[in-house]
């Protein structure tokens, strides 16, 4: 059966994260080469994909996600997130400045080079998942919903959320289905981070 209302509820989250993706780019609007041709790119890979997991997500299965909503629970919380930036701070304060420094030499300017960190793990880790989809998934799953409360537990679930957060829960959507449509998915998302990474740079001439 097909839930056009779980369906939309995904289609709605993957435009969200393209509205943060969007508005991290305008932030380095003056620096674009080609944006005109850069945009066309970008919407035509990144809407189809939207358009594929969510019309994926919309199909019940018996079998159920790795990660269970209960096993979610109140992992996020205000006070957990303080305790986790005495990691998180040098992690990203790391590579903000390595993103200037390439803005410095050529690179990609600040935020947009961090968003370029973002999409290149993910890529990695979805190459990974096509291999051993479950030890990336278990991987994301102890680190992101650790039930422990201390401040390491807590600084290694942002900083898991950020490096492999989208690929953890398209990895963790697509665990219900079976080989034959996990597979061919996963190898398509792994072109598709490559290619949205190659509009980005293209967007700024490099």
């Amino acid at each position: 059966m097909f839930s056009i209302r779980k369906s939309l509820k995904a289609f709605v989250k993957g435009q969200f994260c393209f509205l943060l993706m969007t508005l991290v780019l305008f932030l380095n609007a003056p620096y674009w080469h080609e944006p005109l041709t850069s945009w066309i790119l970008i919407l035509m890979l990144i809407q189809p994909g939207i358009f594929l997991l969510a019309f994926v997500d919309g199909f019940r299965t018996k079998k159920t996600v790795e990660i269970e909503p209960e096993e979610r629970g109140n992992v996020f919380t205000f006070r957990g997130f303080l305790k986790s930036l005495w990691f998180l701070i040098p992690v990203l304060l790391f590579f903000t400045l390595v993103t200037w420094y390439a803005d410095f030499d050529g690179g990609l300017p600040f935020p947009s080079g961090i968003l370029a960190v973002f999409l290149m793990v993910n890529c990695s880790l979805s190459f990974l998942s096509f291999i051993m989809p479950s030890y990336v998934l278990t991987f994301y799953a102890a680190n992101a919903y650790d039930k422990s409360k201390t401040a390491w537990s807590e600084g290694f679930r942002y900083i898991a959320i950020y490096f492999c957060g989208l690929n953890g829960e398209i990895q963790n959507l697509l665990s219900r289905f079976p080989f034959y449509v996990q597979r061919p998915i996963t190898l398509l998302l792994c072109i598709w981070y490559f290619l949205v990474l190659g509009g980005i740079i293209n967007m700024f001439g490099l």
